[in-house]
């Protein structure tokens, strides 16, 4: 999808429920899609794959279902509405610390990565992260409670407090 057809689903999203996006400032755009404020302060993140819609959806709706609002100390974004139809998830905005962003998840059983691929995925956020690691190893495991298996490890996913 073209940025201007995820801007389409997530404006047909706002209008069957009686809100504005701030189409102007996103507040977030990568791989998976695009993610506006609303006027009721949520997030609405429109989806360019439906594989990846249907994934991060099925994390959220895990956590609403368990009652989970947050996980080790970092905030998860609370499910407020979806529309398969349009591939848009409603949430609510979270501040630091916090862990988001699960449409790269892999769910009910962990990847077939080798080990290489996995020792390589450890250096990696090791660098990124520095002494903070082991808290972010340590929030990835805490996830595989809710059989959600939790790769993309990075600085705009998971933000402490303080950084």
């Amino acid at each position: 999808m073209t940025n201007q057809e995820l801007e389409v689903a997530a404006t047909k999203y706002a209008e069957l429920c009686k809100i504005t996006l701030n189409l102007k400032t996103p507040l977030g755009k990568g791989q998976d899609g695009c993610v506006w404020k609303s006027s009721r302060k949520t997030a609405v993140k429109a989806f360019e794959r439906p594989f990846s819609y249907d994934t991060e959806l099925e994390c959220y709706q895990r956590f609403k279902d368990n009652r989970v609002i947050r996980i080790q100390g970092f905030s998860v974004p609370q499910l407020f509405g979806f529309s398969d139809d349009l591939l848009i998830i409603e949430m609510s905005i979270v501040a630091p610390p916090y862990i988001l962003d699960f449409a790269k998840a892999w769910l009910d059983n962990p990847p077939d990565f080798s080990a290489e691929a996995l020792a390589d995925h450890a250096e990696k956020s090791r660098e990124l992260f520095g002494e903070r690691w082991r808290d972010v190893a340590s929030l990835a495991w805490a996830l595989r409670e809710f059989g959600i298996y939790y790769y993309d490890t990075n600085p705009g996913n998971i933000r402490f407090g303080d950084d």
